[in-house]
């Protein structure tokens, strides 16, 4: 049979250690969930750009281009277009969290829990926002090359 017994009482720099740690981990959505909202805002703004630089150097670049040369410039900028969107929603969604029923009553680990699952998802959506800016950004420019260089 095993024993258990209480150990050692915390001292006062356990004690502040434990609460910075918790302030710590409560602040932690919060900044991911900041960091997501900057992303949403340059996704809005990398389609505003790719919608403006399509619309002005569109037609006027691709009448040089052969059938291939336009349909993979025009390819290039919806699928730039589209993962800008897609990423706009997914760092909308990091930001500001997927609305869900919540659940009255909990306990203490359940909430704890729920918050490290907010935090992961969180973390998550923001690295694929992350990841789809820069593919788009990758698609615009191919297609600026295409029409530019072609």
């Amino acid at each position: 049979m095993v024993k258990v017994t209480p150990g050692a009482s915390a001292t006062p720099s356990d004690l502040r250690r434990a609460e910075e740690l918790q302030d710590l981990q409560a602040g932690e959505l919060d900044a991911v969930r900041a960091q997501a909202e900057k992303w949403r805002n340059g996704l809005g703004g990398l389609v505003a750009l790719t919608t403006v630089v399509a619309s002005i150097r569109g037609a006027g670049g691709a009448a040089t281009l052969d059938t291939a040369g336009k349909i993979v410039a025009g390819a290039l900028l919806l699928f730039a277009v589209a993962i800008s969107a897609i990423g706009g929603f997914v760092a909308m969604r990091a930001a500001y969290g997927f609305p869900a029923r919540r659940l009255a009553e909990a306990s203490l680990d359940e909430l704890i829990t729920r918050r490290r699952d907010r935090l992961r998802r969180a973390c998550r959506d923001l690295r694929r926002a992350v990841v789809m800016a820069y593919v788009s950004l990758t698609m615009v420019l191919g297609s600026l090359g295409i029409t530019w260089f072609a």
